[in-house]
């Protein structure tokens, strides 16, 4: 909080927190394949490849990587290696286990699983969320601020909104979801933080 009786205003800084549960789930996957020569490593990963589309038909899969590069073992070389890197997005959080599994059993060996994603595919109910609270916060403080030094809030002169970062999950609250088949994983809800500084003029 910043007054001044010069300006005649008060600025208050309000935060405001939304939380909501993942729609989506991204799972980030790496196919590796080895061959004697280029030809055979790249032929091998495409096998992997189109292994990995035909075990989820329906699922978006994208591509954001491809290389070959030449396969060491002892010093020495033993062939190439041909890797690829996917993406594959799915609107039941609740399935990265199961999608694993069904991958495996595709893929084999071939298959690497870097890491998966929970998101809200909409965050803007989030950030309005957050944003409303943020600034019910900021005029409860003004207020406060207002009457301890024997004034009253007038009209909102200004209104900053530093830049809003997206969705993140929670450290707690997890929820845990078994599933039919594969690894258990927990999907945690996610939070939108919101941050206003406003200037009210002060009267009376």
């Amino acid at each position: 909080m910043d007054a001044s009786e010069d300006d005649g205003t008060v600025r208050v800084t309000g935060t405001g927190r939304a939380t909501g549960r993942p729609d989506t789930l991204v799972l980030d996957l790496r196919l590796q394949a080895h061959g004697s020569t280029v030809g055979e490593a790249l032929t091998a990963l495409t096998r992997a490849s189109h292994a990995c589309h035909d075990a989820v038909p329906g699922l978006p899969v994208r591509t954001s990587g491809l290389g070959v590069h030449p396969r060491h073992e002892q010093g020495h070389q033993r062939g190439h290696t041909a890797s690829q890197s996917l993406h594959v997005r799915t609107g039941d959080p609740a399935s990265a286990g199961e999608l694993v599994q069904r991958l495996v059993d595709a893929v084999g060996d071939a298959l690497g699983v870097d890491g998966l994603r929970h998101e809200v595919a909409d965050p803007s109910d989030l950030h309005r969320r957050a944003r409303e609270q943020a600034f019910a916060d900021a005029a409860v403080r003004a207020e406060q601020y207002a009457a301890l030094a024997g004034r009253h809030l007038g009209a909102v002169r200004a209104i900053t909104e530093p830049g809003a970062p997206g969705p993140s999950p929670l450290p707690a609250g997890a929820a845990r979801t078994a599933l039919a088949a594969g690894p258990v994983v927990e999907a945690e809800d996610l939070a939108v933080v919101a941050v206003v500084e406003v200037v009210w003029e002060l009267r009376g």
